[in-house]
């Protein structure tokens, strides 16, 4: 079936890496994402913009797979939001079950980005914090802390893909069932 392969997959992931770049940008923001970084506000506020961009991403996954995977009159991006409802309505279980594994892919992706943490740590103590209390007492290496950006970027829009994906194909299964029941009809 040409709605679960490999291509339109990776199709659906492009459309998510361009459609994400927010998101991207926030975890290249070390003040917002690394309490060491900042302070506790700034904290806050990257957290929340965190948890805003991640449930949008996944919340549009369909739009973004309609985007550079449509299929003609039936799964468009104009249409991807109002599809994935009925989607949802009419295959709630396999729809449960796209998000919960996006969701395990997510934190899948999170794992691995904090132990690539520890293997290339992104921070250490900041020597001259001893002796003058006024400076910095992390020090934050930006080229690790940007790998580990990176690789948390990539693996959050692998889970989103696969949401949207699955939703696209969950779709054309219930779209040619459909179709096959109205033409036995006639």
């Amino acid at each position: 079936m040409e709605g679960v392969n490999s291509r339109t997959f990776l199709r659906t992931w492009l459309a998510c890496l361009i459609g994400c770049i927010p998101l991207l940008v926030l975890l290249l923001i070390p003040q917002l994402v690394r309490s060491r970084a900042s302070d506790e506000r700034l904290l806050a506020l990257g957290v929340g913009l965190l948890l805003l961009l991640v449930t949008a991403a996944f919340v549009l996954a369909p739009v973004m797979s309609a985007w550079l995977a449509p299929v003609r009159e039936s799964w468009v991006p104009q249409t991807a939001l109002r599809v994935a409802a009925s989607v949802w309505r009419q295959s709630t279980g396999g729809a449960v079950i796209a998000l919960l594994a996006g969701i395990a892919i997510y934190a899948g992706g999170q794992a691995a980005g904090y132990w690539l943490g520890s293997v290339v740590p992104y921070v250490s103590d900041n020597p001259d914090f001893a002796a003058d209390p006024s400076q910095q007492r992390w020090l934050i290496h930006y080229p690790a802390f940007a790998l580990q950006a990176i690789v948390l970027y990539l693996a959050s829009t692998l889970a989103v893909a696969f949401y949207g994906w699955r939703v696209r194909s969950l779709h054309l299964h219930l779209h040619q069932a459909t179709a096959s029941a109205t033409a036995s009809h006639v």
